[in-house]
C-alpha cells in the first residue's frame, strides 16, 4: 500500500480558507480543494477526515487571525484608536480582492443560516468573539476615562459590529474603496471615535 504524501498542514489548511472565503462552503468542491491544497485524496483525509471538517478548522484559521488583528492593535494602540485600525487595515488598506471577499464569517453566516445551523452558528460564535474585544477596548477607555458617555460597553461594541457587518457586505458588492472610507470614517465619528488617518 502506498504512504500517503507528505504535505505541510498549515499551508494546506491556508489554501483551503482562501478558497472557502473566495467562493463559499457550496461552491467549492472537493476535488477542486484538494488542488489548491495540493493534497491527495488519502492525505486529505487522514489530514482533515472530510471537506466539512476543514472547513470548520479554516473557519477557526480567520476567527484566530481577525481576533489577532484587533488584538495586536489593542494592546499597542490608543484603545479606541484600535478600532479605527482594524478598520483601516482589513478594509482600506488590504488588497481589493481580499476586500472584495467580505468577511468569511459574514459570509458563512449568511450562506448557511437556512442550510446548516452548525457551521452558521461556529461563523457567528467567531463574529461573537471580535465583538467581545470591541467591547474591550470601549471597557478600557472608559476605565481610564478616555470615553465618557452613558452608554455600555456592550451596546457600543454591537452598534460598531453592526458596522463592520455591514462594511463587509457592502464590500462584496464593488463598492468604491472612497465610498468604504466615508462609511467607516461615519461610522465612527457618530460613536465620537477617532476615524481612520
Amino acid at each position: 500500500m502506498a504512504r500517503p504524501v507528505e504535505f505541510d498542514r498549515a499551508e494546506a489548511l491556508e489554501a483551503a480558507m482562501r478558497l472557502f472565503w473566495a467562493q463559499g462552503y457550496t461552491a467549492t468542491s472537493l476535488s477542486e480543494l484538494l488542488v489548491t491544497m495540493g493534497v491527495g485524496r488519502s492525505s486529505f483525509y487522514a489530514a482533515f477526515g472530510s471537506k466539512r471538517s476543514v472547513f470548520v478548522e479554516a473557519l477557526g484559521l480567520f476567527s484566530a487571525r481577525t481576533s489577532q488583528m484587533l488584538m495586536g492593535s489593542h494592546e499597542s494602540a490608543a484603545d479606541l484608536a484600535a478600532i479605527g485600525d482594524f478598520f483601516r487595515k482589513t478594509l482600506l488598506e488590504a488588497p481589493k480582492r481580499r476586500v472584495m471577499r467580505g468577511c468569511l464569517m459574514v459570509n458563512t453566516v449568511l450562506e448557511m443560516a437556512e442550510v446548516d445551523e452548525e457551521l452558521s452558528a461556529i461563523a457567528a460564535n467567531g463574529l461573537t468573539q471580535v465583538e467581545r474585544l470591541f467591547e474591550r477596548c470601549f471597557e478600557k477607555a472608559q476605565g481610564s476615562g478616555e470615553y465618557p458617555g452613558q452608554r455600555s460597553a456592550s451596546d457600543l461594541a454591537a452598534h460598531v459590529m453592526v458596522l463592520n457587518q455591514g462594511l463587509r457586505v457592502a464590500s462584496r458588492k464593488r463598492v468604491r474603496r472612497a465610498d468604504l472610507k466615508k462609511s467607516v470614517e461615519t461610522g465612527l465619528s457618530l460613536l465620537g471615535l477617532p476615524t481612520t488617518h
